[in-house]
């Protein structure tokens, strides 16, 4: 899950640059932010079980 996000984060991050898009900074942020906790979360084995 962390890897998809991760990638979201880079795609819409290169096309950003490449191409100019209006693209607000805190959307690309807030991709960065949620696939690097949820890559410490994988890391250091924490699980989140659904009830």
């Amino acid at each position: 899950m962390a890897h998809i996000i991760l990638a979201l984060f880079l795609i819409v991050f290169g096309l950003n640059l490449l191409f100019g898009l209006n693209i607000p900074i805190w959307v690309t942020g807030l991709l960065a932010l949620v696939a690097g906790v949820l890559l410490l979360m994988e890391r250091f084995g924490v699980i989140v079980k659904r009830k």
